[in-house]
């Protein structure tokens, strides 16, 4: 039915567009509930890991698990671990759209080798040619290293899924939070510095909250939130073959 005014002002408003307005406005306001970035709760002060494992995420299926726009019932946990001369990875248990799914992320080193003349005098767009160059390079380092060249790197994440039963996952998920994965600080405040070579980046998203740890590994513990993560990363490891 057209809408159609009378000489009194008043009108007839076709109900299918009063309808759909409707249907507009609650999905408008379905949207902003249900989807947004996300709050951080806690975090490691900067300098931080996190630009790193952020700037691998953003380049690969994953994402930056800071800056996804998710549903307001979505769970993902990220646990990392390496950052120093061992390879480094990630498990990660995400929950989206009522259901489990698990991959292994893993980070390649990528290089090629330049003449350092070529690289001193090359334009931004020129080097990202040669980064995009070595990422098509990626699994083996350049060895020999002539006389006046330099190394062009770039590290690329490779995420594969993982082939596991959701009831399994979500096993896993919950021994998580039993071993306090909610509860971790953004960083364990030390008396001395540690060398190591290995840190665990614990990375939680529920909903529009977002966590993240970043704690040395020790052979020792020293406080519970060491005992913690590594209990974190023992639990997510069992979802990884054989």
């Amino acid at each position: 039915m057209p809408r159609s005014s009378f000489s009194d002002g008043s009108r007839i408003v076709d109900p299918m567009t009063h309808h759909v307005r409707i249907l507009l406005a609650i999905f408008v306001l379905f949207s902003r509930e249900s989807f947004g970035q996300a709050r951080v709760v806690s975090a490691p002060t900067e300098p931080s890991l996190l630009n790193l494992t952020g700037s691998w995420a953003r380049a690969s299926s994953l994402g930056d698990l800071r800056e996804m726009r998710t549903r307001s019932d979505h769970l993902e946990l990220r646990v990392w671990r390496g950052f120093g001369a061992s390879e480094t990875r990630a498990v990660v248990l995400r929950r989206a759209d009522g259901h489990w799914s698990a991959s292994l992320a893993r980070v390649i080193r990528c290089e090629i080798q330049i003449p350092r003349s070529v690289g001193d005098t090359a334009k931004a767009a020129t080097m990202r040619q040669y980064v995009a160059e070595a990422r098509r390079n990626c699994g083996a380092s350049v060895v020999d290293v002539s006389a006046g060249s330099q190394i062009i790197a770039a590290d690329t994440l490779v995420v594969q899924t993982l082939d596991v039963q959701e009831s399994a996952i979500d096993a896993v998920w919950k021994e998580v939070l039993d071993a306090g994965a909610l509860e971790l600080p953004g960083r364990v405040k030390r008396d001395r510095a540690i060398d190591e070579g290995l840190t665990y980046l614990v990375e939680v998203r529920r909903g529009n909250d977002y966590r993240a740890a970043e704690i040395e590994h020790l052979e020792r513990p020293e406080v519970k939130a060491d005992s913690q993560v590594q209990r974190v990363y023992a639990a997510v490891q069992r979802l990884l073959p054989r």
